[in-house]
């Protein structure tokens, strides 16, 4: 057991998440860091998805901030990961205690904590849970009294009582982005994350949305959504999601949140995820007018048995009706869907792509991944499916790591794999037609641009390419400009009028300033 410590410095670590998926700033991390801090602690997030990872960084930190505690969280395809991380931490600083959370160690505690190098594990919810650990260390209290932890003691894994979830989700203080390098997500052109309530009414069998936040939907109030909104609206970001599980749950309350951004004057693109039978055309209507721009829905599956056994309450049906309504509000749908479901074979996955590609929606496609928690991993002989590995590197939805009877795992690859080479060969047209001379639409146009802007900053933030800019030695701003912009072209290989376009839209979103390195001025991320 650890001893009583005086806990004063918490260091939070985000661990990589690969740039192909599109990461977001760590809204999660950022949230809990908030709680902290208003409980009178010292938080540090250390974001290594823009931040690279090496034992030297490692060493810097624990130098530099010298936390008491140091908190990870992770999905499945990060989990081994961050206990690398976790593990190499506790070698520079043998006596440091270490938690996780997240989805997949709370449903995966007991194999976690026998991995080695995590003292504790935070189960669910974690702002109350994970103050409340601390603050009992601290007292030399027994840990055991604390709710919705998991630890090992004398070689046995200890589980307490799950913890009651926050009733009053307005409690918690606004998300603490002033910790995280927003900069750099804004350079990408990455949006930016909020929520407006926790839960999910429904139980798929696929997700674990129901099992960390409950079944009840806890609302925040209204004025405080349109708050964080407005105040997240100033920051430069092209959009904002709003990543509820369930946003359009409750007409009249998204219509009261669309009509504070109208109210407001608030000129912001935004998107949400939606359910096909929660919309109808007057409340389009008024996301249309409040901005919002896109809506994400869950289609999955093609074949209406399938979505029944998923236990997904949807049918085919809504999902064109829901396209459609959407089209006509000027809307874009955005669905998604999951090959190797329950039942699959080859037959339902050539309806899915058919049915896929008639409706009218954008889409994606994953293969499934049953994450630990969800009724199809836990229920897995029941619904037909033969869980591969156990391997989470393997579990980014991208690659099969199960399969069912009536398909195999090679073919639902090669069939998601062609599906985004057919996008991959999409593009290279558009540039080769674009290069040529030739008309391409507005549409194709935007996704290029946001495309070359993305792969850019990703090469200066992976390369680290802004922090190695060496002192000019520039005595006005004209020359350091000038300096900068031929020092970019050198490092990225991109031609002198992309490289002036980028830094001004860099400048301008506040991304990149001034600054002073050396006692000379210089180029620095925000």
């Amino acid at each position: 057991m650890i001893g009583s410590p005086v806990i004063k410095r918490i260091l939070l670590i985000n661990p990589p998440y690969p740039f192909e998926e599109h990461p977001s700033p760590p809204f999660g991390l950022m949230s809990l860091a908030a709680f902290l801090v208003e409980k009178g602690y010292e938080v540090r997030i250390e974001d290594y998805i823009i931040e690279q990872c090496s034992i030297e960084r490692y060493k810097f930190i624990i130098n530099e901030f010298k936390p008491d505690v140091i908190g990870a969280t992770a999905v499945s395809m990060t989990v081994k990961k961050s206990l690398s991380i976790i593990k190499e931490y506790k070698m520079i600083a043998p006596g440091i205690m270490t938690v996780m959370g997240g989805a997949h160690v709370t449903f995966d505690a007991s194999s976690i904590l026998n991995s080695g190098g995590v003292d504790f594990i935070v189960r669910g919810e974690g702002e109350i849970t994970f103050t409340e650990l601390l603050k009992t260390i601290s007292e030399g209290k027994s840990i055991a009294d604390v709710n919705g932890i998991s630890y090992i003691d004398r070689g046995i894994v200890h589980h307490t009582q799950d913890r009651e979830l926050i009733e009053d989700i307005n409690i918690l203080p606004y998300p603490a982005g002033n910790l995280v390098a927003l900069s750099k997500y804004k350079a990408m052109d990455l949006p930016i994350n909020m929520i407006t309530s926790r839960g999910c009414p429904h139980s798929c069998i696929f997700c674990l949305g129901r099992k960390m936040v409950g079944k009840r939907l806890r609302y925040y109030d209204t004025k405080r959504v349109v708050d964080e909104f407005e105040t997240l609206s100033r920051l430069g970001f092209s959009q904002i999601n709003i990543s509820d599980d369930l946003f359009t749950s409750n007409k009249k309350r998204c219509i009261a949140i669309c009509d504070g951004i109208i109210s407001r004057g608030i000129n912001q693109a935004w998107s949400a995820f939606a359910r096909v039978d929660t919309i109808s055309q007057d409340l389009l209507s008024k996301l249309k007018e409040a901005g919002c721009v896109t809506l994400c829905f869950g289609i999955e599956s093609g074949n209406q048995e399938i979505l029944n056994m998923v236990k997904k309450k949807t049918t085919l049906e809504k999902c064109r009706t829901a396209a459609d309504l959407c089209t006509k509000a000027g809307i874009t749908p955005l669905a998604s869907y999951i090959l190797g479901l329950p039942g699959e074979t080859e037959e339902t996955v050539m309806n899915t792509l058919r049915f896929a590609r008639d409706i009218n929606m954008e889409f994606g496609m994953h293969i499934l991944a049953p994450f630990p928690g969800t009724e199809v991993r836990e229920k897995s002989e029941e619904y037909g499916i033969n869980i591969l590995t156990d391997d989470w590197d393997l579990y980014d939805a991208n690659r099969s790591v199960c399969s069912t009877n009536g398909i195999s795992p090679d073919r639902i690859d090669r069939i998601v794999n062609g599906f985004y080479e057919s996008l991959e060969n999409y593009m290279d047209e558009i540039v080769l037609k674009k290069n040529r001379g030739k008309p391409i639409s507005e549409k194709d146009e935007s996704m290029l641009k946001k495309l070359e802007l993305y792969k850019f900053n990703m090469e200066l933030i992976e390369n680290k390419i802004i922090e190695n800019f060496p002192v000019a030695g520039c005595t006005n701003h004209e020359d350091l400009i000038k300096s900068f912009s031929s020092y970019l072209q050198r490092k990225t290989g991109r031609d002198s009028g992309f490289i002036t376009k980028e830094i001004s839209r860099l400048m301008e979103k506040g991304c990149l300033k001034i600054i002073q390195k050396n006692s000379s001025p210089a180029i620095g991320w925000v």
